[in-house]
């Protein structure tokens, strides 16, 4: 907004004081001091009225300061009576603004009611500050506004042919950029103006077009319905849309869409034509695609429905729109029930939030997707299935929802568990494979360690005993040495026995009735003495009335390896404990001590083979390990059962048997019993006389054992005649014809058994009767059966214990007499 006032001043008014005694009399210090406020108070009382234009606060202000700072130059120039300039000349700024107007879409009154407002904002913020300017001031304010308002209005104001003109060129600009062709009908039935890109487009010329009807351009197939709508509008009907094919000079037809309006009053009809002929081409090829789509949907469902599998569709919105007939066979789901998404209900509900989840974060990322879950069949029964979707995508890029199978995967889900369970079964197996594999290698370096470790003993006091210079003292020690590291490890031999005879089923009991007290007292005499060189104190508390059945030796094998450990396990003055009880139908044995104890993670362990609580190199007690497992298992074989109690390492141990008690009393028990225990090293031992004369054969391919055999048998009095094979033997026995023949089983060559067989087979004469004994490592049941079935008449195992080969050879040679051969 601009005036015509001048835009410079050439005199200066500051420090000016104002007339007309206190109260100011210049509208020129108003405007300087408070134009702000005239600034807003004018924009409130404007903007109603601009409204509907919907203008920023800027674009309605436009030039208000300036014109503001126009009039208080010119204000001030008519203050200064003494300036000889001219009045300041106009700048255009007023012309200016009221072009704005115009292109904003502002009419004259409004601009006008803008340059009023303002003069009233003005005044009345004068009267506001008691601003009393003279006469002339408000004159040259009018002046200086109305000036802006006649230069503002100037856009605005045109000659009446002007107006024409430019009408008539805003219709030629229109027809020749607007996206339709314009024409111009008369009633009658004939072109009367037509657009440029009208002649164009079809090729004719407007003379051709003007002087024929425009039916004679419509294509025949449409010449009807365009009579029909020329009809219509003749009567000053409005045609919004109206389809019909036109003629080209140079032959074919195109499409056109017309919208037309009557003037019935002056005979004319203005219309607007489109070419529509590319989308008519294009709504065809939709059409055909439709219908190859509705029959490519047709065959989908017509092989979906028996497809082996279920298929599925959904929408963009993870709705779904088919379900194949498979699916409600399968599920006995029916449309209303199982479409959107009512599939969710024949699920598993365990597994229906998991796949609501992941299908809709997969279509929320349209990724392809597969999910395994349980689906209910029409039976009840939920079967497992794959669910595999691939998400669909229109030609333009566009998701259009997924595409989905459903596969019954029962059969390969228990396969698969199955496959499982074998897997964990042989990752178990493998497990154990190599625990026990590893469990030998240690069972192995600790039988190597307990075998080497007797035999050092032996092997170091045989070196000292051949020097010759030991004291008398020294000599029994290192006998007494010698004969318990031989026995330690007989002793070992035959765990490893028992073990191989529990191992493949062949340990048997010979089963009557058993004192349990006798077994209990045999095997406390056999440990006391080791319990006393230890300061052990080992107390005992026995029921006598407690009987069972079972094998007097086994169960003596079993209390002698409970305490025994416990002596082994408890420190010197340390307390072990036993305890036999009757307890209802059972017999209780309890073996309880002070010593180490067992720690609670090795004591689920302690029966097993192999297993040691210290199997390492740095162990304090020896022993293979075995002893503990072969207690449980004489002690099942008798029908109880055996546990182990423990605080803790430190803490003690305590081992419980439990034996069903026996209805029927022994008889002898101690005469039954017959093991064969050690006898205390360094005692006498009695040697029979009955040797005395009894000439003895002995075989056996190891000459150390032949040797020790002649010296033990030539001490007690008999001739011995020794063989290193089994023709060796033959030959001194037909030749010496002995009394009593001894014979080891393992021999190079012809064995033990092949040799008593052909000694058998000698006629009596010559020695085929002669009584027999053999001598043999192999100490299993089934081996002294063997023995005794070839033809040996005793079976001596080894290590070889003097007495009983003795008692044995005195037994045969004495009363012996050879029944025949069957």
């Amino acid at each position: 907004m601009a005036s015509s006032v001048p835009q410079e001043r050439t005199s200066s008014t500051e420090g000016r004081p104002p007339t007309g005694g206190g109260t100011s009399t210049s509208l020129a210090d108003l405007l300087e001091t408070e134009g702000e406020a005239v600034v807003e108070d004018w924009l409130l009382r404007v903007m109603p009225l601009q409204g509907a234009l919907r203008l920023s606060r800027e674009q309605i202000i436009d030039a208000l300061p300036t014109f503001l700072e126009q009039i208080v130059r010119t204000l001030r120039h008519e203050e200064d009576e003494t300036t000889a300039s001219p009045p300041p000349r106009d700048s255009g700024a007023s012309e200016a603004h009221g072009r704005q107007r115009l292109r904003l879409g502002f009419d004259v009154g409004l601009v006008a009611r803008e340059y009023a407002t303002l003069r009233d904002v003005i005044l009345a913020r004068a009267e506001q500050a008691g601003v009393k300017p003279p006469l002339s001031q408000l004159r040259l304010l009018a002046t200086c506004i109305d000036t802006g308002l006649h230069q503002a209005l100037s856009p605005f104001t045109f000659t009446r042919v002007e107006r024409k003109r430019a009408e008539a060129e805003q219709r030629e600009h229109f027809f020749r950029l607007s996206p339709d062709m314009f024409c111009v009908a008369g009633t009658d039935g004939y072109f009367k103006r037509v657009s440029e890109d009208f002649l164009q487009l079809f090729g004719w010329s407007e003379a051709e077009l003007y002087r024929r009807p425009i039916l004679e351009f419509v294509h025949p197939d449409d010449v009807g319905a365009s009579d029909e709508e020329l009809q219509r509008l003749s009567r000053g009907i409005l045609t919004q849309r109206f389809e019909n094919r036109f003629r080209i000079r140079g032959g074919g037809y195109r499409w056109l869409t017309w919208a037309s309006r009557p003037v019935p009053e002056q005979g004319l009809i203005y219309a607007a034509a489109r070419d529509i002929t590319e989308q008519k081409a294009v709504a065809e090829e939709r059409e055909h695609l439709v219908e190859a789509l509705r029959e490519s949907e047709a065959r989908f469902r017509n092989m979906a429905d028996f497809a082996p599998v279920m298929l599925w569709v959904t929408g963009a919105d993870g709705m779904t729109t088919y379900l194949s007939r498979s699916w409600y066979d399968f599920t006995s789901q029916t449309e209303a029930t199982g479409l959107g998404f009512g599939w969710l209900d024949a699920t598993h509900p365990e597994d229906r939030e998991h796949m609501r989840h992941v299908f809709l974060e997969a279509n929320a990322r349209r990724q392809p997707f597969r999910l395994d879950y349980r689906l209910r069949a029409a039976d009840g029964v939920y079967h497992w299935v794959a669910d595999i979707g691939s998400p669909r995508f229109d030609a333009d890029g566009r998701f259009l929802g997924y595409i989905g199978s459903v596969t019954d995967i029962s059969d390969r889900k228990q396969a698969e568990v199955e496959r499982e369970a074998l897997l964990t079964r042989e990752s178990a197996a493998r497990r154990e494979a190599e625990e026990a594999n590893q469990l030998k290698d240690e069972f192995l370096a600790t039988v190597s360690h307990e075998l080497r470790t007797p035999l050092t003993a032996i092997l170091g006091w045989v070196q000292l005993l051949r020097t010759g210079h030991l004291a008398e003292s020294r000599r029994e020690r290192a006998l007494e040495t010698m004969e318990r590291n031989a026995r330690a490890q007989g002793q070992l031999i035959e765990d490893l026995l028992d073990v191989s005879r529990i191992m493949s089923g062949k340990l048997k009991l010979d089963v009557e009735p058993v004192d349990l007290s006798i077994v209990v007292q045999q095997a406390l005499d056999s440990v006391r003495p080791a319990a006393d060189a230890r300061g052990i104190h080992v107390q005992a508390t026995v029921d006598t009335s407690s009987s069972v059945m079972g094998d007097a030796r086994r169960l003596q094998q079993v209390v002698w390896n409970l305490i025994s450990n416990a002596v082994k396990f408890t420190p010197r003055k340390g307390r072990v404990r036993l305890v036999v009880e009757r307890r209802e139908s059972l017999v209780e044995l309890t073996v309880a001590d002070t010593g180490q104890g067992i720690s609670a993670g090795f004591l689920p362990h302690v029966f097993e083979r192999f297993r040691q609580a210290d199997s390492g190199s740095t162990r304090k007690t020896g022993g293979l390990g075995l002893g503990l497992s072969i207690v449980r298992h004489i002690v099942e074989m008798h029908g109880g059962t055996v546990t182990a109690a423990s605080d803790g390492e430190g803490q003690g141990a305590c081992f419980t048997v439990r034996l069903p008690l026996s209805v029927t009393q022994p008889r002898d028990a101690m005469a039954r019993l017959a093991p064969r225990q050690p006898s205390a090293p360094g005692l006498p031992q009695v040697r029979p006389s009955e040797l005395n004369g009894v000439r003895v054969l002995v075989v056996d391919d190891e000459e150390d054992a032949r040797e020790l055999l002649r010296t033990l048998l030539e001490d007690s009095g008999a001739s011995v005649l020794t063989a290193g094979s089994a023709e060796d033997g033959l030959q001194v026995l037909r030749a010496e014809q002995p009394d009593v023949l001894v014979s080891d089983i393992g021999m190079p060559g012809t064995d033990g058994y092949g040799f008593i067989e052909r000694v058998r087979a000698l006629p009596p004469e010559r020695g085929g009767r002669i009584p027999a004994v053999a001598i043999t490592a192999y100490a299993r049941t089934e081996d002294r059966t063997r023995v005794l079935r070839a033809g040996f008449q005793s079976h001596v195992p080894k290590p070889v214990e003097p007495v009983e080969l003795l008692a044995v050879l005195a037994s045969l040679a004495g009363r012996f007499e050879t029944p025949p051969k069957s």
